[in-house]
């Protein structure tokens, strides 16, 4: 690999911008010349959490999971995204393989600051056979767990095959899923899930950098001047349309003022993640969630919010719902008290006067005939 090609590229993985290069090596500048990544300025107009990107839940999106390697430099050595496809497999950009360090994931936090969620260790780390570079296609890996992801029921993601032509035309508009930067310098380091949403644009737009976006293997998408992007440690994270996910988050311009590329699945790449997840075994537990999950009130006051459900494969069944982790003096109300999975029933939490003000975790239950289900919503008393 030559010295200007390394300067003009990078993939996403956070750590590593382009191999063999590491944060802190020296990069294209908007201006000309070379300067480190940390040094690299917001695009005018950007603001938010993201560059362009919102706020976004694991509840919302239940399949989202954080590849992790050890020694790396930001959180808990947050690396890549990916996609939950099976009880152990998940779906990410090749390139993310090449990160030195032990592999792992974690799963089920909004926010991988914060303690708990599921870590698993990676025992294999399977590339697409025709992925030799990222800026060459074929830019997708599925890797295997040491143990079950624990997705709800129903919630892994679909995966685009051959068969669904036409989610790639340019014209359309599709969103993406990571915990990577939302600033350039990463300062604050946030590793936070964020929401980006992007119009697809025609492949012959993204030239100009390497060979450009192959439309044979890669999806072009955002806008030239970066000002809503893709950046280091959304690597692997899905791009979805019409519910399937068609793209996974691959490489950009090292500036990043510049177009989003994702690597191509409605095609025989994503035919071959199929093959690779495999059929997920059926379940026959039903799911609950907490809509929204963080919910603030004031000491004194109450709040509400919904308890969503789908049912299992046995289909509707009585559940009995509870609430566990309330402050003291604090009462919850379920409405309906007679609930079936499926349906969705309103909880109504009272918090009593001169309640400490900080975060409470509260464990909502749910006790049917085939297993006890549980979901946590994070209750604020301000």
């Amino acid at each position: 690999m030559t010295t200007s090609r390394r300067r003009r590229l990078l993939g996403l993985a956070a750590a590593v911008l382009v191999l063999p290069l590491t944060v802190g090596s020296a990069l294209a500048a908007p201006g000309g010349g070379a300067a480190p990544t940390d040094l690299a300025r917001v695009p005018d107009g950007a603001q938010g959490l993201s560059i362009g990107g919102e706020p976004a839940s694991v509840r919302q999106y239940p399949f989202v999971i954080a590849a992790l390697r050890e020694g790396g430099s930001r959180p808990r050595g947050q690396s890549c995204s990916g996609s939950v496809i099976a009880p152990r497999k998940v779906l990410v950009a090749a390139h993310c393989k090449e990160l030195q360090g032990r592999k792992t994931v974690l799963y089920g936090l909004d926010d991988l600051a914060k303690p708990g969620g599921t870590a698993l260790n990676v025992v294999d780390y399977r590339t697409h056979p025709r992925y030799r570079h990222f800026a060459s296609g074929y830019d997708v890996a599925v890797i295997t767990t040491d143990a079950d992801i624990p997705v709800p029921a129903g919630g892994y993601a679909t995966i685009a095959s051959s068969a669904d032509t036409g989610l790639e035309k340019p014209g359309r508009t599709g969103f993406s899923l990571g915990y990577g930067k939302k600033s350039h310098s990463d300062s604050p380091a946030d590793v936070s899930l964020h929401k980006l949403t992007v119009p697809i644009v025609e492949p012959r737009q993204c030239n100009g950098v390497e060979q450009g976006a192959d439309p044979r293997t890669m999806i072009c998408a955002g806008y030239p001047d970066g000002r809503k992007t893709i950046l280091p440690g959304d690597s692997g994270g899905p791009l979805i349309v019409d519910g399937k996910v068609i793209g996974v988050a691959s490489w950009s311009r090292s500036d990043f003022r510049w177009y989003s590329i994702y690597a191509r699945l409605n095609n025989e790449m994503g035919d071959w993640v199929r093959e690779q997840a495999g059929n997920p075994p059926p379940t026959s537990t039903f799911t609950l969630a907490a809509t929204p999950a963080t919910a603030k009130v004031a000491a004194g006051k109450h709040i509400s919010v919904s308890v969503t459900s789908k049912a299992g494969n046995s289909g509707a069944e009585p559940v009995a719902l509870s609430a566990t982790g309330l402050p003291e003096g604090a009462r919850a109300t379920f409405q309906p008290g007679d609930f079936s999975s499926g349906g969705t029933a309103k909880l109504t939490i009272e918090v009593a006067a001169g309640t400490p003000r900080r975060d409470y975790p509260i464990t909502v239950s749910g006790k049917g005939k085939t297993d006890t289900v549980t979901t946590t919503l994070t209750l604020t008393v301000q």
